[in-house]
């Protein structure tokens, strides 16, 4: 049976802080990508009165063994 690499599932890190505080969290999803990912992230920080801005957002590399920082795109304003 051939496995379908757009099936596989890969970890993500998001390291943030909420618009009104100076410590920051962190939040981890499984995803097919970090258009998936972000899709978590921005549901489970929907319910916060304040918004919840990014730091980095990095992906596990299984093989390598360590996480690899995505790059962020831009025009996204939750996105610093």
């Amino acid at each position: 049976m051939k496995i379908d690499p757009k099936h596989d599932l890969f970890e993500f890190h998001f390291h943030y802080h909420i618009e009104d505080s100076a410590c920051f969290s962190d939040k981890y999803f499984l995803a097919h990508d970090f258009d998936e990912a972000k899709e978590m992230f921005d549901y489970a920080c929907s319910k916060r009165t304040s918004l919840a801005l990014l730091d980095k957002v990095e992906k596990w590399n299984r093989w390598a063994d360590r996480w690899e920082e995505v790059d962020l795109p831009t025009s996204d304003p939750s996105l610093n």
